[in-house]
């Protein structure tokens, strides 16, 4: 199938305490599923994730919208954010998505661009690149999923509570040249999260596009059959 317009979002951060994104966020999905859209989803999708076998009422009522959604003819990718990457094929299969790498190479008819999370981007972050690193491997991940679900909860808990601290005493780590140049190679055009600085960068070699987040207002990116890019906010949350 032919796709003709692309959207692209980031980091809704859908968490049952704020039912008001996840109605958005379902406002949205009805309105860009048609045949010929494709949507990607570009991690921190869900505010955590413990396990494919741990699903909450409202990310239940989530996979049913994107099924739906993939019904009425729209294409699902997910790349996986710092928040869940521990979403797996199970998700995918009930969700009818397809998951897709960190970084991801869009390539259009006339132009290539590539796609991230943006975690990766934040070079200067050290202490967190190692911890990505650690916890992402096969290993740590089987040996995680197979504890207790009251205690994958509890060290979830305590991982966003340390990174909410951490956030709030520094200044926001942002993505860095040299994680640029690393991922964006030799292309013009990226699209990426993570850090939630809702901004269009036009620097002399390529061009960046920042994804905000969904607190206070939706963002997103529509790709037309032109393959104009364009960065636009939805309304107030």
């Amino acid at each position: 199938m032919m796709i003709t317009n692309y959207y692209i979002i980031a980091d809704l951060h859908l968490n049952e305490s704020r039912p008001q994104t996840t109605d958005l966020f379902k406002t949205f999905l009805d309105d860009i599923s048609h045949m010929g859209n494709a949507l990607f989803i570009l991690g921190d999708f869900f505010d955590y994730w413990v396990g494919d076998d741990v699903i909450s009422h409202m990310q239940e009522d989530i996979i049913k919208a994107l099924h739906d959604a993939h019904d009425k003819g729209l294409t699902i990718y997910f790349m996986h954010g710092n928040r869940d990457f521990l979403i797996g094929k199970s998700f995918a299969q009930k969700a009818k998505l397809t998951l897709i790498n960190d970084p991801y190479l869009l390539q259009l008819k006339h132009k290539n661009i590539v796609l991230m999370h943006g975690d990766l981007l934040c070079t200067e972050d050290k202490s967190y690149q190692m911890f990505r690193y650690i916890v992402r491997t096969p290993l740590i991940k089987k040996l995680y999923l197979s504890l207790s679900v009251k205690t994958r909860q509890r060290i979830a808990q305590k991982i966003r509570a340390k990174s909410q601290q951490k956030n709030e005493k520094y200044k926001i780590i942002d993505v860095t040249p040299k994680g640029i140049k690393r991922y964006l190679a030799d292309n013009k055009l990226l699209i990426h999260g993570h850090t939630h600085l809702f901004n269009t960068h036009h620097e002399k070699n390529y061009t960046r596009y920042v994804l905000g987040d969904w607190f206070n207002t939706g963002s997103y990116i529509h790709i037309d059959h032109d393959e104009n890019i364009k960065l636009l906010k939805l309304d107030a949350v």
